[in-house]
């Protein structure tokens, strides 16, 4: 299998296109968060979480309830991380 980083652990280049080899126009690596853009809702949500076990994903809402997808480390929450989306669109 690919060398995928730990849950708590950020995502680099090399690990990011491992995971990601093909396809991947639509996402993009923010400060070790891979980010999707779409239409994502909490469907979408549950389904990165069990793809990534021990990493939250969240929606950057912008269209109602779905938004672009964001995966985070383990670690990350709203009070540490400066790329949790706010609950407002």
């Amino acid at each position: 299998m690919t060398d995928r980083p730990d849950p708590d652990q950020l995502f680099d280049v090399d690990m990011y296109r491992a995971v990601w080899p093909m396809g991947s126009e639509k996402i993009e690596l923010i400060s070790g968060h891979p980010l999707f853009y779409g239409m994502f809702d909490r469907v979408d949500v549950e389904a990165a979480e069990r793809a990534f076990p021990g990493r939250p994903a969240t929606i950057e809402r912008w269209y109602g309830e779905r938004g672009n997808l964001l995966l985070h480390a383990s670690t990350c929450t709203p009070e540490t991380c400066p790329e949790w989306p706010s609950e407002e669109f």
